[in-house]
């Protein structure tokens, strides 16, 4: 299964399988758990909490009633009084049986709440939609998940929640990360699109719609430092042609603002818009580094385009893989101070792009030979025998979502057969769904502990 670069060509693979459809997860709700708290307070401080004066964080995160010191009673409280019904739609959670313990409960003067018992661990975005009127609401009038789904998802943050992300889109969601997760000091924030301010440059040249001012020279943009969101960074727009479509892509190139005494790892990630655009990796990687966290390392950061782009491209053996190891990755060792070892250029991506991440090492394991892979679409190939055959030259470190099954489990399948061949391999479960609100401080954790090896 492993080639060169100079001798890919195309090859029968396994064929694809077709989506699996995911369980419903396990909610345990504390019906009534807030109501009585609420029936305990006083007529000012039931104003003071509806008027947004309570000076305790949202949403409330206490001890378990049952007395489990691994599971935390996490509240979502909101507050409307035209509404008809309430929804959370929190990573993974929502299903058509799960609605009912989605929904919020309606308490007097128009304050809505939601109680969990859910892991101390747990790290999820969340997003609250409101339904107004008469008529059922669209999440319970949807045809299949996908439709739930969006319809639950249709909302927007939490406003008593200050925490936000970003998904795919670039649309705000809410972030709750309860206790026992674990820390993340060095985590940039997110910037949304709705609030990004002035963004980084790239969306423009990317639509052939260069900016006056600045030219091209040998695939960079040359000018000014360029401003992404209320972060300052040098991420340097490369067009680099894919000999195999024939089309230029977008790269974001990370460099470290560090003196480098030696040269460096390279970390090749796809869905590179939504780390370059939204969740501002660079200001992350530049924390971490400075914290000792990762050594010195570039960054280049592939756009995934559009969904059709991104399905056809990013999901399978091909496409983005051989893009990566015959045109992208022999272009950055020849003009940035990388270093030659494939175990010192590491893969990584989630969900398809963690998919494409194995590819790669699978195929390529003399170009790039570390996959770190989130969320891995492992439902879609059966990577045992690829990777098998790549043993003794890579490694592989898989991150999985206890909430996303279909993923989760045959991650930990794979991890099993691979160290069973005596593949160096590890894999990590997080409490969370399919989601980037873990995606992005578990990049970090992985690239620190594979870095470090």
């Amino acid at each position: 299964m492993a080639i060169s670069p100079a001798a890919a060509v195309e090859r029968d693979f396994p064929a694809p399988r077709e989506p699996v459809p995911q369980p419903p997860a396990r909610i345990r709700v504390l019906t009534g758990y807030f109501r009585t708290h609420w029936e305990t307070l006083s007529a000012p401080e039931q104003q003071q909490l509806q008027a947004g004066w309570d000076t305790r964080a949202l949403p409330l995160i206490e001890d378990d009633p049952d007395g489990d010191p691994d599971v935390r009673a996490v509240t979502f409280l909101y507050r409307n009084s035209a509404a008809a019904a309430v929804i959370l739609s929190a990573n993974a959670m929502v299903h058509p049986d799960t609605l009912g313990a989605c929904e919020f409960e309606a308490l007097p003067d128009g304050l809505w709440a939601l109680t969990w018992q859910m892991p101390a661990s747990w790290e999820a975005s969340y997003r609250i939609t409101v339904h107004t009127g008469t008529g059922t609401p669209p999440w319970r009038t949807a045809a299949d998940r996908r439709g739930v789904r969006l319809a639950a998802d249709a909302g927007g943050p939490d406003p008593r929640n200050s925490v936000l992300s970003t998904g795919m889109s670039g649309a705000a969601t809410s972030v709750l990360r309860l206790p026992a997760a674990p820390p993340a000091p060095w985590l940039a924030t997110p910037v949304p699109a709705a609030s990004a301010g002035t963004s980084i440059m790239g969306d423009d040249s990317a639509a052939g719609l260069l900016p006056q001012g600045r030219c091209w020279a040998g695939g960079r943009t040359s000018g000014p430092r360029h401003v992404l969101g209320d972060f300052v960074r040098s991420l340097e727009l490369r067009r680099v042609r894919d000999r195999h479509t024939g089309r230029m892509r977008n790269v974001w190139l990370y460099r470290p603002r560090v003196p480098l005494a030696a040269p460096t790892p390279l970390l090749v990630l796809h869905d590179g818009q939504v780390w370059a655009k939204y969740q501002n990796l660079a200001g992350t990687l530049d924390a971490a580094i400075d914290a000792g966290i990762l050594p010195p390392l570039h960054v280049a950061m592939v756009d995934s385009v559009d969904v059709p782009t991104r399905s056809r491209e990013l999901s399978g053996p091909t496409g983005s893989v051989d893009f990566a190891a015959c045109d992208l990755i022999p272009e950055l060792r020849r003009s940035l101070p990388l270093s030659p070892d494939p175990l010192h250029t590491v893969i990584s991506g989630a969900s398809y792009g963690g998919l494409a991440a194995l590819w790669q090492v699978a195929r390529f394991p003399g170009t790039a030979a570390t996959a770190l892979a989130q969320s891995p679409s492992l439902w879609r190939y059966d990577l045992d025998q690829p990777l098998l055959e790549a043993a003794g030259r890579i490694r592989v470190r898989l991150q999985a979502g206890c909430y996303e099954p279909s993923i989760h489990a045959p991650a930990r399948a794979l991890h099993a057969a691979l160290a069973e061949s005596g593949v160096d391999t590890d894999f990590r479960s997080v409490t969370g769904g399919h989601d980037w609100a873990w995606w992005h401080p578990w990049l970090i954790r992985g690239l620190a502990a594979v870095l470090a090896d």
